[in-house]
């Protein structure tokens, strides 16, 4: 997979994506990362990318003809790959939210173009011409695109065969089946007087699974209810969550009655 970042701050993006699993990734060709600095398709010699907005306003937008331009020598770098599999996405506090599921549907494409903005934004002319589709990371806004520009590739690099050490590795994380993951442990086996759940301890695969499914529907339940309400869950599922809530406050009132003897 080929990704393209079109950006006033291309050092930025080549930072943060070279480093740790997708800088290793990057070394062993699972993906490759281009970024083309747009202001080097400037009207002139100073590298005028942006101008006063019509109809007044505070700051400046970034042009359509530098942007166009830089979008063109994208394209001319990949000929092979038909329209189907490439999408231009623009980073904007407009877009529709950024998930698991549109991570996996872009790490399907053969190219990837990501267009950050800066400023007060991109004129509307060029975003028409050119992108398919406007991410967002949040109902919040940014700087610039590019911080959002490299989530996006982290998400969907990790997917790529090769990149992790197998499917697994991403397979039961938060999001993937519309459950947060289960929680998890490692040494030692007590911790302040806080123990891991014994049977993580036991060694009975059939159980851990039993309680990693169960731990992960409470997990949603609790922190992500706007999830778990669109969870199709069985008759049995809601007895076994049930019978975990009961537990559950059942160990909390225990722990309250010792607290305070």
């Amino acid at each position: 997979m080929k990704t393209t970042v079109l950006t006033l701050f291309p050092e930025l993006v080549e930072t943060v994506i070279g480093t740790s699993i997708t800088g290793r990734a990057l070394a062993e060709q699972h993906f490759t990362l281009e970024t083309i600095n747009i202001r080097d398709f400037a009207i002139n010699s100073y590298g005028k990318v942006d101008d006063y907005c019509f109809g007044g306003g505070t700051g400046m937008l970034m042009m359509c003809q530098p942007i166009y331009d830089a979008w063109q020598t994208a394209l001319n770098g990949s000929r092979e790959v038909t329209a189907e599999q490439r999408r231009t996405v623009y980073l904007s506090p407009k877009g529709s939210v950024f998930n698991q599921q549109k991570a996996i549907e872009l790490a399907n494409l053969d190219h990837l173009i990501l267009l950050c903005g800066h400023y007060e934004g991109v004129d509307q002319r060029v975003l028409d011409e050119i992108v398919d589709e406007e991410i967002s990371l949040g109902d919040f806004v940014l700087t610039g695109g590019e911080l959002a520009a490299c989530a996006v590739i982290d998400a969907v690099a990790r997917l790529l065969p090769g990149v992790l050490p197998n499917e697994e590795a991403y397979r039961k994380e938060s999001h993937m089946s519309g459950v947060l993951e289960y929680p998890q442990y490692t040494r030692p086996a007590v911790w302040r007087d806080k123990a891991v759940p014994d049977v993580l301890l036991s060694g009975h695969h059939a159980r851990i699974q039993e309680w990693q499914k169960i731990a992960a529907l409470i997990e949603t339940c609790k922190k992500r209810p706007d999830l778990f309400d669109k969870l199709k869950l069985s008759e049995k599922d809601y007895t076994d969550l049930a019978l975990a809530f009961a537990e559950e406050n059942n160990l909390s009132g225990q722990s309250d009655e010792q607290s305070g003897e």
